[in-house]
């Protein structure tokens, strides 16, 4: 039943990559090329809106004959992240509205009754009162979520960087204990539809690796993704759930491992622009995926690189730990 997910996912993405970049471009509805562009090729962003329906198809199969469901506050979370990418990309908001915006839907989110409610040991704590948790909660939805968006800059890095998120989540999903307890969340749903995004997510690489027929995630994609691990982190950190790596590994750091590149990064360009007097939030080429292209390796290669680099750090936390 698992791989269908897989499968379907990554046929409908592809189908769907395919359709709407020739919407988009008959309508020369293009990614702008500027300052902080690394390509030149005319490319869509229609790989957001392609992996969402690809999601919404797989979800109705799955609701409809396997009864598989996702919890109300989390689909609403989402699709509104979702929708608030669409218009950036549409309109560029202002990323104070935007980042206003994101608080809505984190709090939106943490109504799921799904979020950090224990540091497991961090900092010698445990257990946190509710409305630390909260606050966590949502620092920790608008980081991984912006985290995701900002690494979207050159072709293939945030598609692969989430692919390897969900493969390994899959695999701890997959080898927990059917009849363990996962509070207000259904562990057959969450590994079935992390299977589809691995599967929506291969079928926009293709599209996205492409020279023609380029497509690209835009802020729709990036922020529905990263909503997204941000619910499944909230999943393996919340104190009532059990998963199997419990025995052989911190669960928080299962999670700054996932994300070590987008989060690593993300404060790394924080600092320097902060410490250079701009602001935090305004876009620019200090990223490492940039300087790898500036120093003249191909989009393939330096995604390809940052991905092999973030596994060889997963490996070796798991191997010391």
């Amino acid at each position: 039943m698992f791989l269908f997910f897989l499968f379907i996912g990554a046929i409908s993405s592809a189908f769907l990559n395919d359709y709407l970049y020739d919407f988009f471009s008959k309508r020369k509805l293009y990614d702008p090329v500027n300052f902080r562009s690394s390509h030149n090729e005319k490319a869509t962003r229609s790989g957001g809106p392609a992996i969402f329906l690809t999601l919404c198809f797989c979800y109705g199969i799955g609701r409809a004959f396997l009864d598989l469901d996702i919890n109300l506050f989390s689909l609403i979370a989402c699709c509104f992240i979702a929708l608030v990418g669409f218009f950036d990309d549409l309109f560029d908001v202002y990323y104070v509205e935007k980042f206003a915006l994101q608080i809505f839907a984190g709090i939106i989110l943490i109504q799921s009754d799904v979020y950090i409610n224990n540091f497991h040991g961090v900092f010698g704590i445990y257990q946190i009162s509710e409305l630390t948790a909260y606050i966590v909660s949502l620092f920790v939805f608008l980081v991984t979520t912006n985290s995701l968006n900002l690494i979207d800059g050159i072709d293939g890095l945030t598609g692969l960087i989430s692919v390897k998120f969900f493969i390994i989540i899959s695999i701890i999903l997959f080898f927990t204990d059917s009849n363990s307890y996962f509070y207000n969340v259904n562990r057959e749903s969450m590994l079935s539809y992390s299977l589809t995004l691995i599967g929506a997510l291969i079928g926009f690489l293709i599209f996205n690796f492409k020279t023609e027929k380029k497509v690209f995630l835009g802020d729709f994609g990036s922020l529905l993704i990263g909503s997204i691990i941000t619910y499944y982190i909230f999943s393996i950190l919340h104190s009532s759930n059990q998963i199997i790596t419990d025995n052989w590994i911190n669960r928080s750091l299962i999670a700054v491992l996932l994300l070590i590149y987008p989060l690593a990064d993300t404060l790394r360009v924080y600092i320097l622009r902060a410490k250079s007097g701009n602001s935090p939030f305004l876009p620019d080429r200090r990223h490492l995926h940039h300087k790898l292209i500036d120093k003249g390796y191909s989009h393939v290669k330096a995604s390809i690189l940052i991905a092999l680099l973030s596994i060889s750090v997963l490996i070796f936390g798991f191997g010391i730990s």
